[in-house]
C-alpha cells in the first residue's frame, strides 16, 4: 500500500514539474518573440553609434538570443532593497543577443523595461 501511495505522489510531482517546465518555456518563447524586433533595432543603432563593424543582416540573424532576469554585473546585494539599482539587478528582464564575427564575438544587452541596448565586443 505504501508503494502505491509513493508511486501516486511521484506521478503528481512529475506532472506538476512538467507543467511548470512547459509554462516557463512557453513564457520565455513568447517574450523573446514579442521583443525580438525591438531588441534587434536597438542593437543595430547602438552598434552604429559605437562604430562597430557589423552589418544590418548580421543583427537580423543573431547567433543566440536568451532572456535573463536581472543584470548580474551590478554591485547591489539582495538585502539592499532601497538601492536605485535593485530592480535592475534582481527584477528587470533583459534580452542577450550575440553574433559571431571573426576574430571576436559581439554581444548586445537589451533592457526590455527601458528599451535601451548596450553593445560590446569580447
Amino acid at each position: 500500500m505504501k508503494a502505491i501511495v509513493f508511486f501516486l505522489a511521484l506521478l503528481a510531482v512529475a506532472k506538476i514539474g512538467y507543467q511548470e517546465y512547459l509554462y516557463r518555456t512557453a513564457t520565455n518563447d513568447v517574450i523573446i518573440n514579442a521583443y525580438r524586433n525591438r531588441a534587434v533595432n536597438a542593437c543595430r543603432k547602438d552598434a552604429a553609434a559605437q562604430r562597430l563593424a557589423t552589418s544590418i543582416a548580421t543583427w537580423s540573424r543573431p547567433t543566440s538570443m536568451k532572456l535573463v532576469i536581472g543584470k548580474a554585473n551590478l554591485d547591489v546585494y539582495f538585502w539592499q532593497i532601497n538601492s536605485k539599482l535593485w530592480n535592475a539587478r534582481y527584477r528587470n528582464p533583459y534580452l542577450f543577443l550575440s553574433i559571431d564575427q571573426n576574430p571576436a564575438s559581439v554581444f548586445c544587452e537589451f533592457d526590455i523595461v527601458h528599451g535601451s541596448a548596450s553593445v560590446y565586443r569580447m
